[in-house]
C-alpha cells in the first residue's frame, strides 16, 4: 500500500461518509465477465473509487477484489476518465474492521502483518456467503452443514460427523483437506486457493 493518505469530506450531500484516499492494488470482475486490474483511487464505508482503464457503465454490478481489504461487490454509482466508482453494503464485524482500519490510515498508521490474517474472512450474510451448504468426501460420500466463517484459504464448518483429520473434502468448487476438529464441527484448508477473481463470487456455490 502505497501513497500519502488523507480524509477528505466529499461536499455532495448524497455521500454520507469520509473517503480515505490512498493506493491499494485489486482486480474487478466486469459483468460481462471479463476481469481487469485496478486499484483503489479512495475508500470510505460506503463506497470505493476505483481506478481502471477499463470502462464500466453506471448501473452495472461489479465484485471487487482488493489485496488488503478482500471483496466487494456493489453497483457503480458514478464514472470518470480513468475509472469508475461503486456503492458498497458493509455490515456487522466487517464494517466496525473496515471502519477501524481506514481510520488507522487516514492518521498515517502502517497496518502490522500480525494484525490482519492472510486472507479476509466472511461471516454468513458478508459478500454473498450462504450458510448452508454440503460437505463431500472423496469417496463421494456427502453430508449437510453449515458455514460458520470462510477465506479464500479455508472454512470454519458446523458438521454432525466430523472427518478425521487429514481428510480430503471439498464445499462447493473449493476442495481442502480437515485440518482440525473444533466443538461445532471441523476447519477445512483449501488446497486451491483462486487467484482470479471469477472463482470469489460463489466459493460455495
Amino acid at each position: 500500500m502505497t501513497g500519502q493518505a488523507c480524509m477528505n469530506p466529499e461536499h455532495d450531500e448524497r455521500r454520507r461518509y469520509q473517503r480515505v484516499a490512498f493506493e491499494a492494488k485489486g482486480r474487478f470482475l466486469a459483468p460481462d465477465g471479463s476481469e481487469h486490474p485496478c486499484s483503489i483511487r479512495d475508500m470510505s464505508l460506503g463506497g470505493i473509487a476505483i481506478t481502471s482503464a477499463y470502462p464500466v457503465e453506471v448501473g452495472a454490478q461489479v465484485i471487487v477484489y482488493l489485496d488488503e481489504f478482500g471483496r466487494f461487490e456493489g453497483p457503480v454509482v458514478r464514472s470518470f476518465d480513468d475509472g469508475f466508482a461503486i456503492e458498497t453494503a458493509i455490515s456487522g464485524p466487517r464494517r466496525e474492521r473496515l471502519r477501524q482500519r481506514l481510520e488507522a490510515i487516514a492518521r498515517g498508521e502502517k497496518i502490522e502483518v500480525s494484525a490482519r490474517r492472510a486472507f479476509a474472512r466472511y461471516a454468513p450474510g458478508e459478500a454473498g456467503l450462504e450458510e448452508s451448504s454440503v460437505l463431500t468426501l472423496a469417496d463421494g460420500q456427502s453430508m449437510p452443514c453449515r458455514i460458520i466463517d470462510m477465506s479464500l484459504g479455508g472454512a470454519q464448518v458446523a458438521v454432525e460427523n466430523r472427518p478425521p483429520v487429514g481428510t480430503e473434502v471439498s464445499i462447493g468448487r473449493m476442495s481442502g483437506r480437515v485440518v482440525r476438529h473444533t466443538e461445532e464441527g471441523v476447519g477445512i484448508q483449501f488446497t486451491n486457493i483462486p487467484e482470479r477473481a471469477t472463482a470469489l463470487s460463489r466459493p460455495f456455490g
